[in-house]
């Protein structure tokens, strides 16, 4: 529904995707109002609205898709596609590399179409909650009055007050600068700034080692831009992925001429003459310094909770995020909080899968709790890395009894047939009862087929359950069932996990009994 108070605009082809506030102090009771337009909000939004609820969604950049579509997930992955087909295009091939007026004029193209590609995936779904009458989106800024009312300062300079039942929080976080030494901090690049820049560097220094860094690392050095990452930790993506994937990629990543400098912090950015210097000490206490064109920081985010007025409400929060309990309700009865403010994994995807749960619990009351552990991700370098689960690390930590399994896939048909025999895929598998816990890809092409490990991860399935489906060969997941099925006849060398532990369905129990063959391929 859309009240007389409001009016639609758009915005010649790209979309202003709001009502406008044709009034001020405009003021209306909502069953439920949503704070972020993005993988948090819209989602939950659109679950209250079409079961029947009168829904505020605002949203401050006026465009729904959030942080994802507009300068995270999708942008990156256009540049990556586009980096991708530019390292290994034709004049690449010939010996040949392009100038850096070739590049530049590349880089235009990609822009350009990652562009289009944004306003049409945000065009579509503003069309789609255009079906929905119950719900109104509002391009502004919120903040809260008290615990069930808002203000909302529009973007057209309109403003109104609204009183809601329920509420939802999914602001998104922002990029932090670190507080560096230095007359350039306020000239460093972002990962919400770097897309939109008219041209490529020269050279880049990245400032962060973990899974945006050394994405960003690889896309620009595919460019032809000279990369330097820094990484204040041991290693990159340090705690985030096993250990000896970690040691796979930084091998990768040098050979393709990136720089990778670890147990490094940096005390010093300055620029001078056009060009940045970074000053940094190594592991032994040398201090270093780098000379680029450009530097980006991936150093942390924040939670964009200083526009909200939290303080006029019994809502609890920290600098790090909002509190909340199991069904992702805050300390205020009625409102919940998702996506990137709370404690929990800061994926788009994860922030969805939070986002229908808050509605579910709006509407049937809190009944539905989030499962974290069957969490999912993908880190897209070259090779990919994807893993659902437990890490074998957090899985000791957590003291499960567990065994490992890993399949080489320099084995397998299909890496040979690519052109590059090299890859891992490793169960973390709880012993006692043969579940497999966690799923670690480390492979090209890994995102293509983590999404059946997230399957097995959420379903409980066994060892058993995944060596008795039928993969299709030669594809890469067939290398599921291939180390099921060595897992199980190590198991019963061993007798490390039951090698007879039956499936989940008791129909299949009978093929417990079988004998299972090494993993063989043909």
């Amino acid at each position: 529904m859309k009240s007389s108070h409001y009016s639609s605009a758009t915005k010649g082809s790209e979309f202003e995707q709001t009502v406008k506030i044709s009034e001020t102090n405009v003021k209306e009771h909502f069953d439920v109002v949503v704070i972020g337009g993005g993988p948090g909000g819209t989602p939950a939004a659109i679950d209250l609205a079409t079961s029947g609820k009168k829904v505020l969604l605002v949203e401050k950049s006026g465009k729904l898709g959030g942080a994802c579509l507009f300068i995270g997930c999708i942008p990156s992955k256009i540049i990556k596609h586009s980096a991708d087909e530019y390292y290994f295009g034709k004049e690449r091939q010939s010996g040949a590399t392009p100038s850096p007026e070739e590049r530049d004029r590349y880089w235009a193209q990609i822009r350009s179409n990652m562009e289009r590609i944004l306003s049409s995936r945000s065009g579509a779904a503003y069309n789609g909650i255009q079906k929905l009458k119950n719900l109104t989106l509002v391009g502004g800024t919120a903040r809260f009055i008290s615990n069930h009312e808002v203000e909302i300062a529009s973007s057209d300079g309109g403003n109104m007050r609204a009183e809601f039942d329920y509420g939802i929080i999914a602001p998104g976080t922002s990029s932090t600068i670190p507080p560096f030494k230095g007359n350039a901090t306020g000239e460093l690049l972002t990962s919400e700034t770097i897309f939109s820049r008219d041209s490529v560097p020269e050279s880049l220094v990245i400032i962060g080692g973990g899974p945006i860094g050394i994405e960003l690392a690889q896309m620009f050095s595919r460019l032809d831009v000279k990369c330097t990452v820094i990484e204040v930790m041991d290693t990159i993506l340090n705690g985030i992925v096993e250990p000896e994937f970690v040691s796979g990629i930084t091998e990768r990543l040098q050979r393709q001429g990136i720089d990778i400098f670890t147990s490094s912090r940096v005390s010093e950015v300055s620029r001078s003459h056009g060009k940045f210097s970074v000053a940094f000490s190594g592991p032994d206490g040398t201090t270093r310094t780098i000379i680029s064109d450009q530097v980006l920081v991936s150093a942390g985010k924040k939670p964009n909770l200083d526009e909200l007025n939290l303080g006029a409400t019994d809502i609890m929060y920290t600098p790090k995020g909002i509190a909340v309990n199991e069904y992702l309700e805050t300390s205020v009865n009625g409102i919940y909080a998702t996506g990137d403010v709370i404690n929990a994994p800061k994926f788009a995807h994860t922030a969805t899968y939070e986002a229908h749960i808050v509605a579910a619990n709006i509407m049937r009351g809190n009944s539905t709790r989030p499962d974290f552990t069957k969490n999912s991700w993908v880190l897209f370098s070259d090779p990919e890395i994807a893993s659902v689960g437990y890490t074998e690390a957090e899985a000791r930590r957590k003291g499960i009894d567990i065994v490992t399994g890993v399949y080489d896939y320099k084995i397998d048909a299909v890496t040979q047939i690519n052109g590059d025999p090299f890859g891992y895929l490793k169960f973390v598998v709880d012993r006692r009862s043969s579940v497999i816990i966690g799923v670690h890809i480390f492979v090209k092409d890994a995102g293509a087929i983590v999404g059946e490990g997230a399957l097995i991860v959420s379903r409980g399935l066994t060892l058993r359950d995944v060596a008795d489906a039928i993969y299709p060969h030669p594809t890469l997941s067939e290398a599921y069932g291939y180390l099921a099925k060595k897992m199980i006849q190590e198991a019963a060398a061993k007798g490390a996990v039951r090698s007879d532990h039956p499936t989940r369905d008791s129909r299949t129990a009978q093929s417990s009994e079988r004998e299972t063959a090494d993993s063989v391929q043909i």
